[in-house]
């Protein structure tokens, strides 16, 4: 008896790394940026060795957020004191 093969994904047709840092450089504009922007930007350079499509866009939006994030800590710091 013989099964049929199953379908596997090939090389970039997942982008979960690439979501995830998506996602967690959005956080870090808001929560805790160098922690969040830092784990974002790990996960869309694996995700971009990994040849996911969307790892640009991760790499973007998590540096985006860890400098944006850390600004916008700054100015809230300074004014609060």
């Amino acid at each position: 008896m013989s099964y049929p093969q199953q379908p596997y994904p090939s090389k970039g047709d997942s982008n979960t790394l690439s979501i995830v840092g998506i996602v967690l450089g959005c956080v870090a504009f808001l929560f805790c940026p160098p922690l969040f922007g830092i784990a974002g930007l790990v996960c869309g350079i694996v995700g971009n060795s990994k040849g996911e499509r969307l790892a640009g866009t991760a790499i973007g939006v998590s540096i985006a957020g860890l400098v944006l994030g850390m600004v916008i800590g700054f100015a809230f710091g300074t004014l609060s004191v």
